[in-house]
């Protein structure tokens, strides 16, 4: 049985605990503040990206570009996964981490191999234990750049181009609010033109092939800067929602220990007094 002592200790621990927990949802508050203010400013771009490569390259024929083109046969396929090198941050990197793994168990009998392009410690430690095909994995990235971006974009259309890949998909963490985070997991190359895109007949100059292919490789480019921006805003914000619930567990588990304290002074009161009083009988009777 733990005695007074102990459980005093235990306390001083767990309120211990607990500033660091609310510092850490302090910092994870101030570092969403600024990474919604970079999502912001890629976001309203990257949509009009997504949506003028949709109408300028809707109703041209496949062989127009090979990252348009559609292969007969897909036997390999890359997943994109977006994640974070740092922990503390609930649910974040294993929801992208299980969106890759149930993939690859439901297409194993589908798909001759199915490789993960990683970004982020944790998702490659997680995979890697399961013993899945890495084909890359980037860590510790202090800063997400274009010179970052440009090179990323370039090594996965290679994947594609050189034919070690058939299809490309692309998985990170949507970031909806503060308190609400989605995965997405969505086709990326070939390119689809979705099928809502107004098709437009723009006159182009100098000519509608040539523009599309210095096109192409911008808006991958952009899609994946917008990914990064996206896990990173929807990190801190699972992070800052973890260590909020886990001041809040802090919290209650200080006011159970020290009912529990209370309780057992009491009762070492209580049996004090027993003591004496028996003792007093005692000496009366005698």
């Amino acid at each position: 049985m733990a005695t007074l002592r102990d459980i005093k200790r235990k306390i001083g621990s767990v309120n211990s605990t607990q500033t660091i927990t609310r510092t850490m949802k302090m910092v994870s508050a101030s570092k969403l503040r600024r990474a919604q203010t970079d999502l912001e400013k890629i976001k309203d771009y990257a949509v009009k990206m997504e949506e003028l490569t949709g109408r300028v390259v809707k109703n041209m024929p496949a062989d127009a570009h090979p990252l348009l083109e559609t292969r007969e046969e897909i036997k390999k396929v890359l997943i994109v996964s977006v994640g974070s090198d740092r922990g503390l941050c609930g649910g974040f990197n294993v929801n992208v981490a299980l969106a890759a793994e149930n993939f690859s168990k439901q297409n194993r009998d589908t798909y001759e191999r199915v490789g993960v392009y990683i970004f982020g410690r944790k998702i490659r430690d997680y995979l890697a234990k399961r013993k899945m095909d890495v084909v890359k994995s980037w860590v510790d990235v202090k800063k997400v750049d274009q010179e970052l971006v440009d090179a990323v974009a370039e090594e996965i259309i290679e994947l594609y181009l050189t034919g070690e890949f058939d299809k490309v998909y692309l998985s990170y963490t949507y970031f909806a609010s503060p308190v609400k985070q989605e995965i997405v997991f969505e086709e990326f190359i070939p390119i689809k033109t979705p099928e809502d895109v107004e098709y437009i007949d723009y006159i182009c100059e100098p000519d509608r092939i040539e523009i599309v292919g210095s096109l192409i490789p911008r808006y991958i480019s952009t899609k994946i800067y917008y990914a990064l921006i996206e896990s990173q805003t929807s990190e801190h914000a699972a992070r800052m929602s973890a260590m909020e619930n886990a001041t809040n567990n802090c919290g209650e588990m200080v006011r159970y220990l020290t009912l529990v304290y209370n309780k057992r002074r009491q009762e070492g009161i209580t049996n004090e007094m027993m003591d004496i009083v028996g003792g007093a009988e005692a000496l009366r009777g005698t």
